[in-house]
């Protein structure tokens, strides 16, 4: 594989018997959870498509053809992704107007996806695939390609597309070119509209399992101890577990109990928590989710962890093994014995609508405040005795 691949074999397989048997389509819909390896399967596709000397269904990673897909600049590849709009658009031509800033943001983004691919490109002030970006590559097909062979559409985060974008797309996908494959990819197939996915053979993508995540961090260096837990945490997430293999957890840790307790009303610092804590902790972690939104995610993440695990422990007491945080064992304890009743399934979901809603530019001060202030709410309701995390 010329790009990292964990897991996943079973598709994998599956492509290497297409290709063998020349019975690769003209669009796939690549569907599946953030972070399971659908872009890295669509760029190890693509590469095995173009390389020269493919061995064993396996792009040779040394040719000519797969040293230009390392670096993404193989002029048979076409890479459509949400962009920003420039100061003077074009109907047609995606990078018109953009300034030196969005060029650069775009370049290096793109770099960073050939190091890693389970990334997403994220370039700033770029929410939407537009319709200049489709109508820029039908050209570029309707054009005698630099390359004989065939060619590749990879449409990232279709789901970001806008609907005339949308439309541009499904005409192109009625009647492809010879010799062209479009892949698309998603982690939310429920949007997708059928007309897209009717014209697209679907393939579903499954969380990397955890046996296949701790083999993987355990390579990478991890001790079996921390590479279970990050296993765990990252639910399948491959890119979940290579933030969690820079983190410090006991940092991590200080940071979850300090939240329950200031969502208890309990001690922090050593003195009673009050309504100023709270609104500090919204102007904190409004502004981690505008530096640093990776981190404030993983902190939401950390959040419903805890619940999940408190839920565990109410309805399975002796379920201490299939904790992700173990080592909180005697605080979760306390805090399932002094929140009877508590309403985790409502709690969880609050927190993964703004854990979702996070990513689509919404006031996060406003998302942020009526979270805490929710889940405060909901704890006060079944609370037994006050200050459960001691």
């Amino acid at each position: 594989m010329i790009y990292e691949l964990i897991g996943q074999q079973t598709i994998a397989e599956r492509f290497q018997k297409l290709i063998g048997t020349q019975r690769i389509g003209s669009a796939y819909l690549f569907a599946g959870p953030e972070g399971a390896g659908k872009v890295s399967m669509a760029l190890n596709l693509t590469a095995r498509l173009f390389c020269q000397d493919s061995k064993d269904g396996i792009a040779c990673g040394v040719c000519a053809s797969c040293t230009k897909m390392k670096h993404l600049n193989h002029p048979n590849l076409h890479l459509i992704h949400a962009m920003p709009r420039g100061k003077n658009p074009s109907e047609n031509d995606p990078y018109a107007g953009l300034s030196e800033a969005d060029f650069t943001a775009m370049q290096d983004e793109r770099v960073a996806l050939t190091r890693d691919p389970y990334r997403d490109i994220n370039i700033p002030g770029a929410n939407q695939i537009l319709i200049s970006s489709i109508r820029h590559i039908k050209k570029e097909l309707s054009m005698k390609p630099a390359e004989s062979g065939r060619q590749v559409v990879l449409v990232l985060q279709i789901e970001k597309a806008n609907i005339q974008a949308l439309n541009s797309l499904l005409k192109i996908l009625e009647e492809p070119p010879a010799r062209t494959t479009f892949i698309l990819t998603t982690g939310s197939l429920e949007v997708i509209p059928p007309t897209i996915r009717s014209r697209c053979q679907i393939v579903k993508f499954n969380p990397v399992p955890d046996i296949q995540l701790v083999e993987y961090l355990i390579a990478k260096g991890m001790d079996d101890s921390t590479a279970q837990r990050i296993a765990r945490l990252s639910a399948g997430n491959v890119q979940h577990a290579k933030t969690l293999m820079e983190a410090d957890f006991s940092e991590v840790d200080a940071t979850i109990l300090d939240f329950w307790r200031i969502m208890m009303g309990g001690k922090v610092g050593g003195r009673w928590v009050t309504t100023a804590d709270i609104t500090q902790l919204v102007e904190s972690y409004t502004a981690l989710a505008k530096s640093d939104p990776a981190e404030f995610r993983n902190i939401l993440r950390f959040m419903v962890f805890w619940l999940r695990d408190a839920q565990l422990l109410a309805s399975t007491p002796e379920a201490n093994e299939q904790l992700i945080n173990t080592h909180l064992i005697s605080e979760l304890n306390n805090f399932v014995k002094f929140y009877p009743g508590c309403p985790y399934f409502e709690m969880i979901r609050k927190i993964e609508a703004v854990l979702r809603d996070s990513e689509y530019n919404m006031y996060m001060p406003a998302l942020l405040a009526n979270l805490f202030l929710d889940l405060r709410a909901s704890l006060l309701e079944t609370r037994k005795i006050p200050n459960a995390i001691k």
